[in-house]
């Protein structure tokens, strides 16, 4: 069965060299030029890895990767950040976001064929850790199915919770920074800095929560994790 690779970019002379290459090395590659193509197409075909561009127009690469997680039939699909920018901070997020990779361009052949290598060899170790063996029963079988299918909605959860929290602040946030710059006292601007320095220091808060929890959630400790109700908390 061949391996299907999708890449989204919007840079057509690199969507198609990247294309042609993962065809050469004998891989089923698929391209997307734009996040919404590349979405469509991660659903219908169910790619075994994901290579996508940050930067792009309309929907850039963190809006794809959060969309994709959020839909329990592409959660699990590997994903690698291709970018050109050389931000630490932009992979930090990537990765807190629950990318597997990232790759900076102009990318080697090497580079990415270590990437590609080093993601589905994790993925296969996964599938054959959580494969049923034709001796299983039943009862057995379908308690590796509940756990797989638990896995798959305490990860869309934690990006759920994320975007859920992250919302207020960055609104906070906003709203500071105006009243901030219409302050005329010495007073007022030191109580719009107060109030900036504590959603910030909320908002980070938030996202080392959520990068320590997506680090230790694993199919096998989901139930435990699950005993604290962190993953059985009302949307609201």
């Amino acid at each position: 069965m061949s391996i299907t690779i999708l890449v989204i970019e919007d840079e057509k002379t690199t969507l198609n060299s990247l294309v042609d290459f993962l065809n050469s090395e004998g891989f089923e590659a698929i391209g997307a030029d734009n996040g919404r193509q590349g979405i469509e197409l991660a659903q219908k075909h169910l790619p075994s890895l994901i290579i996508c561009d940050i930067i792009m127009p309309d929907l850039d690469g963190y809006d794809v990767l959060t969309y994709l997680q959020q839909d329990a039939e592409t959660a699990a699909i590997p994903f690698i950040f291709l970018t050109a920018t050389t931000d630490s901070s932009s992979f930090r997020l990537g990765m807190e976001m629950g990318a597997d990779d990232y790759l900076r361009k102009p990318v080697t052949s090497a580079e990415l064929r270590a990437a590609i290598a080093s993601r589905l060899r994790k993925q296969e170790v996964t599938i054959q850790n959580y494969c049923i063996p034709e001796t299983d029963n039943q009862e057995d079988l379908q308690n590796k199915v509940n756990q797989l299918e638990s896995y798959s909605k305490a990860q869309s959860y934690l990006v759920q919770y994320l975007i859920k929290e992250v919302q207020p602040s960055i609104s906070q946030l906003s709203q500071s920074v105006q009243e901030l710059k219409e302050s005329v006292t010495d007073a007022e601007q030191q109580k719009y800095l107060d109030s900036l320095q504590k959603e910030f220091t909320r908002l980070i808060g938030i996202v080392n929560q959520t990068s320590e929890l997506h680090k230790i959630l694993t199919p096998e400790n989901t139930k435990i994790l699950s005993q604290f109700n962190f993953f059985d908390q009302e949307e609201s």
